[in-house]
């Protein structure tokens, strides 16, 4: 079974008071991006990464170099940001299963995929 993952990275950070965005935080030398990016890309099961960020932050974005990740712009609050990312892959065709993934908890268990296999 294949999956298409979108990981959401297009908030403010507003409680977080830095200035830079939780996404671009980094830990032991990588974002937040790249660490669930990474990480994702451990599952064969997840064929196509679907990346949501906000428009404010796409220098940062591009800054990171990451490959074979499809961007696309969020929207004004969560819900618009995962319904961007949804018709970016309906317009895609063939994209049946999708997880969403908040990019802020990068530690996701590989018995999760496992248990939707």
């Amino acid at each position: 079974m294949s999956f298409c993952l979108i990981i959401l990275a297009a908030g403010n950070s507003h409680r977080f008071r830095s200035n830079i965005g939780k996404p671009y935080q980094k830990i032991a030398g990588k974002s937040l991006i790249e660490i669930n990016v990474n990480k994702a890309r451990e599952f064969k099961q997840i064929k196509k990464i679907v990346l949501v960020y906000n428009k404010k932050d796409i220098k940062r974005v591009k800054s990171l170099k990451i490959k074979n990740v499809k961007l696309v712009e969020g929207g004004r609050n969560r819900q618009q940001s995962t319904f961007n990312a949804l018709k970016y892959l309906y317009s895609q065709k063939g994209t049946s299963k999708v997880l969403i993934h908040d990019v802020a908890r990068p530690n996701f268990s590989k018995m999760i995929i496992k248990i939707l296999d």
